[in-house]
């Protein structure tokens, strides 16, 4: 999490970004240069990679989204979105109801991306215990990890770990439907995602008492890198409508 900028002093929304599985906070300062006069983009780092190397993993999932809604709290009084891919959409939705439970102002709105609500059962089961090559072969479908870097030991010693602990995440999480969040939520997915049919998306409906949008774009599991350029012009137009910027 940024700490540079005190709470209260950016003239600009803020829109903390969880990561996928394995990912670190590197994706989204990416794209702070496209959505530089809309929004201040705060990347969250888990525990055990990129900023946070030298960190233990975080035990559970609830216990990672109660350190980022603390981290989080001190910017909640000035507008701000929560933006999650996969993992990241499960950990934006718990810190969601952590900061609405702590009484804390709610953000504009809660984007989750690339995945089905976590209330309904996983789709695919103890990935965190398969074997290194069926590990492999599963980031392998689902893209996002180049070719190169899969064929290359060293690397993959680096990042198995990692991958495992967060699918170890997801895996042992006992998400519930409830409690019900009281802000606007927007799901975003690629096309081509085989794992988050529209059916299963449209259930994000049951979290919110508020309106729920869902849009699709270009691409598959990891739209969010062939397809950057139409998701930032959506969240640009998400927050400027919201913020009137």
């Amino acid at each position: 999490m940024p700490r540079q900028d005190p709470a209260g002093s950016c003239p600009l929304p803020r829109l903390f970004c969880f990561s996928y599985a394995g990912g670190t906070s590197e994706l989204y300062r990416q794209w702070q240069t496209g959505l530089a006069d809309v929004c201040l983009i705060c990347p969250t780092e888990l525990p055990g990679r990129g900023s946070r190397m030298d960190e233990p993993f975080a035990p559970t999932l609830m216990q990672a989204a109660r350190e980022a809604a603390c981290a989080i709290l001190p910017y909640t009084m000035s507008p701000y979105y929560i933006f999650g891919h996969s993992l990241g959409s499960v950990l934006a939705l718990e810190t969601s109801r952590v900061l609405q439970e702590q009484g804390a102002a709610l953000p504009q709105g809660l984007i989750v991306s690339g995945r089905y609500p976590p209330h309904l059962p996983n789709r695919r089961k103890d990935l965190h215990n398969m074997p290194d090559e069926a590990l492999i072969d599963e980031m392998r479908r689902l893209g996002g990890t180049p070719e190169e870097v899969l064929q290359q030991r060293e690397l993959l010693d680096m990042m198995l770990p990692i991958v495992r602990a967060d699918f170890r995440l997801l895996e042992t999480h006992r998400a519930l439907r409830t409690p019900c969040l009281h802000l606007p939520l927007h799901v975003f997915c690629g096309r081509e995602d085989e794992d988050s049919p529209l059916e299963l998306l449209a259930q994000w409906q049951d979290v919110t008492d508020s309106p729920c949008s869902i849009d699709f774009f270009d691409g598959g599991h990891f739209y969010i890198n062939e397809s950057r350029d139409q998701l930032l012009r959506r969240l640009r137009q998400l927050i400027q409508k919201d913020c009137r910027i």
